[in-house]
């Protein structure tokens, strides 16, 4: 592609393609949890025809005066943040996240300490247990009237 082709204006079909991609976007950031996924972050932005390069740019444009605020105070989850950064081409995003990876590693001092914290809970089992069991003495009282005996 040359520049005319990726600077020119959208057309309708690809107007449409970035209204329906900025709808899933809003819809995407009213959910927290989902928010600091980065897999549904591309399944959303890099699904084609969105992944075009006129209208990643576009989309980008549109997105960028909410998104990058909330990446830089610490709004999404790093690999979401990354994930901005590369694929809208936001460079001052990726000065973010440099001295986050730095925080995420511990010490060695300190790791030895974090082992005991990080041993697996025991899960109790017994409430599973008996809830099969009371479900199953149901469901053979239920057929047992039905056969007549």
């Amino acid at each position: 592609m040359n520049g005319r082709e990726i600077d020119r204006e959208l057309d309708a079909s690809e107007s449409q393609v970035v209204r329906e991609v900025m709808i899933q976007i809003k819809a995407l950031l009213n959910d927290p949890g989902r928010t600091r996924d980065a897999g549904i972050w591309k399944a959303i932005l890099c699904e084609p025809p969105a992944d075009q390069l006129p209208l990643r740019r576009e989309i980008g444009r549109q997105l960028e005066p909410q998104l990058r605020p909330m990446a830089e105070n610490g709004s999404f989850a790093t690999p979401v943040v990354r994930f901005l950064a590369e694929w809208f081409d936001w460079h001052s995003l990726q000065d973010v996240v440099a001295p986050e990876d730095e925080r995420n590693y511990l010490e060695p001092d300190t790791a030895e300490e974090g082992v005991d914290s990080d041993a697996p809970q025991m899960v109790n089992f017994w409430p599973a247990v008996i809830g099969w069991v009371i479900g199953l003495v149901i469901l053979a009282i239920l057929f047992g009237g039905m056969s007549g005996g």
